[in-house]
Order: C-alpha cells, then structure tokens, then sequence
C-alpha cells in the first residue's frame, strides 16, 4: 500500500456463524483471513481504496452487507 487508506474490521465467533461471513466476503471479493480455534473462528477483513472518501463508501457498504446477514 503506497499512498492508499485501509481499515482492519475484526470479527470473531462461532466458527459456525463465520460460514455465511465467509461465503459473503467470497462474493463481495473482499480480502480477509481467517483463523479457526477449536470452535471458534476470527476474521479480519482488510477494506483499502485510494481516497478517505472511497474508503469510508466501501466500509458502509460493508457494514450494510454483514448486517443483511442478521435479517437472515
């Protein structure tokens, strides 16, 4: 990242409920890695774009797209 902006978003689980995140961020063609303990699961989920502006439209839309998957 040269003269970009990114932000880190964080989530950690049930590795159960990571599956829908997981399939999600696939589609959306997201960067993330994942790290499975046991039953447990944690995300981080890199968001980079070369403005502040475009930055913050992507992370909302983001955030709109995981909360999709609470109505599910």
């Amino acid at each position: 990242m040269s003269t970009g902006h990114h932000v880190v978003i964080s989530w950690s689980g049930a590795g159960t409920e990571s599956k829908p995140l997981i399939e999600m961020l696939n589609k959306l063609n997201c960067s993330f890695t994942q790290i499975a303990e046991g039953d447990r699961a944690q995300l981080e989920i890199t968001v980079e774009s070369e403005s502040m502006r475009g930055l913050r439209d992507a992370v909302d839309e983001l955030l709109v797209q995981l909360s999709s998957l609470e109505d599910s």
